[in-house]
């Protein structure tokens, strides 16, 4: 063997020899643009190349030709170009193209909108006067990891069709709007990791995940995209003017430890901002990550163009808001501190800050103090498997305190769903008690929420939402059952209903946020 190995080798030194005097085949140049940091007046635009000896790129407002980028262009340098002299708050489109030899490559190019300076509004907020008015709102969960207990897939994202029973339904009469605004909300990032404050042994979400939750409901091509999409294809069908959508985004909770449930965890694990290690100790820095986050969100959505939404405000994720020293860990939580700070923060820009706590959740006698525009109560009296929840005492409760109420249902109440073989649906404790001989019972109590909000005389005066669990709504319109369909029917009847009521809403008069009083 050791006489063979040398002959080997000279071999293959003869075969590369020869194959240097072959003509190398060298593929035509390609890039790939994608945008790096947006300020006021610049973009940074970060270039992939391959096959190319230059790349050039432009702003322009017509699309400019191969030569023309060559001529006027910037020359891209170690793969990215830093581009000026543009107006904030704008939409823009830079174009590229690589160059080798004569050859060039295709002519690529992306959409993109400067932020706005401080005190400075985009487009959809600067008509208005506060946080916009809408009389109702329904829950839209995605994103995240999903549920393990389902017995079904729910999807991961919402494309228009899934969006469709929430902005419109048709019934004898012809088709009708639906829904005016739309929550947007994860409770858990794709990795695992907790957007709110939770004891689950998770781990908080950092900056990486923040920008994910924008990017999936606000990004090119993302869920709000396909709200959109389904809003207009919904004009279309009804004709005449569309009425005003909103999009309500969710925050993240600033949570202080990187594992809430572990009290010794790093407060400086989120990430840093303007090279600047936050540390969510401090409540200064709480501010400021949420601060940059809700004008990344506004940012990426004035960059989507939608044609029939408009975002509307946000939306926070804890449902109970310990704002005083006796309340539970306040030291770790201190929303009295931060909340009215974002609200003020919205308020400079026409946004909404909303809220939904559960049933005596801390901090919903005084939601009003925390910078909240408004805030619907959870009555939980779906899940009531012991009747421990009777429906009045929430009635009574939002009617005091000026809030809204959310309609409550999930997949339990869906019969086609729960005629699946085995599955079970889950009562307030988590606990899979439900079957399929309960889907009158948990109709029965999903009345209960109507009756009682038009016997308050609420009906028409205070705001509903909507939770339909992650699937619920779309299921109950697409089920392959008369029964589910028309449950559905009643549902959006009851909804349409309540702004047709003969009714006058009444707004509070703050220029800045928009609240029903009575």
């Amino acid at each position: 063997m050791r006489l063979r190995f040398p002959a080997l080798l000279f071999c293959l030194f003869v075969l590369l020899a020869c194959d240097k005097d072959k003509p190398q085949y060298v593929g035509n140049p390609a890039i790939k643009l994608s945008i790096g940091e947006i300020s006021h007046h610049s973009v940074t635009v970060l270039v992939e190349s391959l096959n190319t000896d230059e790349v050039f790129v432009m702003v322009s407002s017509n699309a400019p030709s191969a030569e023309e980028l060559v001529r006027n262009g910037s020359k891209v340098e170690h793969g990215r170009a830093v581009l000026g002299g543009l107006e904030s708050g704008t939409r823009y489109t830079v174009y590229g193209v690589g160059v080798q030899g004569s050859k060039h490559s295709k002519v690529e190019y992306l959409d993109f909108v400067t932020s706005v300076e401080a005190g400075e509004l985009y487009t959809f907020e600067e008509g208005r006067d506060g946080a916009p008015f809408f009389a109702d709102i329904t829950l839209c969960t995605g994103g995240g990891t999903p549920n393990s207990n389902y017995w079904f897939s729910v999807p991961a994202t919402w494309d228009a069709q899934r969006f469709a029973p929430h902005v419109s339904y048709t019934d004898s009469d012809g088709e009708h709007w639906l829904f005016e605004a739309f929550l947007a909300i994860t409770g858990i990032d794709f990795q695992g990791k907790n957007y709110g404050i939770n004891a689950n042994g998770r781990p908080s979400a950092d900056k990486q995940s923040w920008e994910d939750l924008a990017e999936y409901w606000a990004g090119p091509g993302g869920a709000f995209s396909e709200l959109d999409k389904a809003i207009g294809e919904a004009a279309r069908s009804i004709g005449g003017p569309a009425p005003k959508r909103y999009a309500v985004m969710v925050m993240p909770d600033p949570v202080m430890f990187e594992t809430y449930s572990d009290k010794s965890s790093s407060t400086r694990y989120w990430g840093a901002l303007e090279g600047k290690q936050l540390d969510f100790s401090s409540i200064d820095d709480q501010i400021a990550a949420l601060q940059w986050y809700i004008d990344l969100v506004r940012q990426k959505f004035a960059a989507l163009g939608c044609q029939y939404l408009e975002l509307g405000g946000f939306y926070i994720l804890s449902e109970e808001l310990v704002s005083s020293p006796e309340g539970w860990n306040y030291a770790y939580k201190r929303w009295d501190r931060i909340l009215p700070k974002i609200g003020e923060f919205l308020d400079a820009r026409n946004e909404g800050l909303y809220w939904i706590p559960y049933l005596n959740a801390d901090g919903t006698s005084v939601w009003k103090n925390l910078g909240i525009s408004y805030a619907w109560l959870q009555p939980g009296r779906y899940w009531d498997y012991n009747n421990e929840k009777p429906i009045a005492s929430s009635t009574g409760t939002l009617e005091g305190l000026g809030m809204g109420m959310e309609l409550e249902f999930e997949y339990s109440m869906v019969q086609s769903v729960m005629e699946i073989p085995g599955i079970m649906g889950p009562d307030a404790a988590g606990r899979y008690v439900f079957t399929l001989k309960d889907v009158p019972s948990l109709r029965a109590r999903f009345r209960e929420y109507m009756s009682a909000f038009k016997n308050a005389g609420l009906y028409g005066k205070s705001r509903l939402a909507l939770y339909s669990g992650s699937n619920a709504l779309y299921q109950l319109a697409t089920s392959p059952l008369e029964e589910d369909r028309q449950m559905y029917l009643e549902l959006c009847r009851y909804i349409t209903g309540a702004r047709s009521s003969g009714r006058t809403w009444v707004r509070a008069p703050s220029h800045k946020t928009q609240r029903i009083d009575y």
